[in-house]
């Protein structure tokens, strides 16, 4: 229950107010987690990031810059972001959600079913952070999202302040596997690689599995940038051997590691075709 709301007008803050307010104080952005029912997210007290002005998405020489409060309707309506994280953001088939939930908020939660998380991570996206060091002075880092991943518990208490997209001739693609438009996903799968020498290479291949957490599929991604698989039915078998699948509502263990195979090989194909016709998405 909520018995405290505090409105921060700048970065620096927000942050102070976390660490002053102590345990059960989170940042709130747009609300849908907090606010819904059953929410993993247990606090007394918010800071809103609302007067942060941290809800514009800007494009310079080719890179994409997205405040962390913008929303998922906003960047689905802008023609400055890409096709493949419109994809992505369509997997929130509510458009009451999509007005509400920010990009940012996404990230934070690193939920086991989120929409962005792997197709940024393919993506290669990085991350604007704010927070106080420690003679108490504010500061900003920009990191790559999969350390931001990695790393959970050592930014515990930072804030998003936007989200960058650098990696303009990309190819990203990704698949959504989930009962109904509105259920939890059994298995979000992304699939990235630069692809401009005409070889796969730098890839980027994350999945998040309803159960057992966000993970990059680094086998599968070694074998590709090396080459080493005859079709992209080779790499689908390596998929999801050290994963462990479990049983839920959104489906069996085995149905989990099956999709899981059959989604990569479908995007590697995919990335093969987009060579062929030499383009990056």
């Amino acid at each position: 229950m909520i018995t405290e709301f505090i409105q921060a007008t700048s970065p620096l803050e927000a942050l102070v107010a976390i660490q002053k307010h102590g345990e059960g104080t989170v940042f709130l952005a747009g609300g849908t987690e907090i606010h819904r029912l059953g929410s993993s997210v247990s606090c007394s007290k918010v800071v809103s990031l609302k007067g942060l002005a941290l809800d514009a998405i800007t494009e310079k020489n080719g890179i994409v810059t997205i405040g962390s409060m913008v929303t998922f309707q906003q960047a689905l309506d802008s023609a400055l972001v890409p096709s493949y994280l419109k994809e992505s953001l369509r997997y929130c088939a509510s458009r009451t959600r999509r007005n509400m939930a920010t990009i940012g908020g996404n990230i934070t939660l690193s939920r086991d079913d989120s929409y962005l998380l792997p197709t940024l991570i393919a993506a290669k996206a990085r991350l604007i952070l704010g927070d106080i060091s420690n003679d108490g002075s504010y500061a900003e880092e920009n990191i790559p999202i999969r350390e931001y991943h990695s790393f959970r518990e050592h930014f515990t208490g930072s804030l998003i302040l936007g989200i960058v997209l650098n990696k303009p001739q990309r190819f990203v693609a990704s698949k959504r596997f989930s009962r109904t438009a509105q259920s939890p996903g059994a298995v979000t799968v992304s699939f990235g690689a630069d692809i401009s020498s005409g070889a796969a290479h730098d890839v980027r291949i994350c999945a998040a599995v309803k159960g057992s957490g966000l993970m990059r599929l680094l086998q599968v991604e070694e074998g590709v940038s090396s080459g080493q698989y005859q079709s992209p039915e080779d790499a689908a078998t390596q998929a999801g051997t050290d994963i462990a699948f479990v049983d839920d509502i959104t489906g069996g263990a085995a149905y989990k590691r099956y999709i899981l195979g059959t989604a990569v090989s479908e995007l590697y194909r995919s990335c093969l075709g987009a060579m062929n016709k030499g383009s990056a998405v």
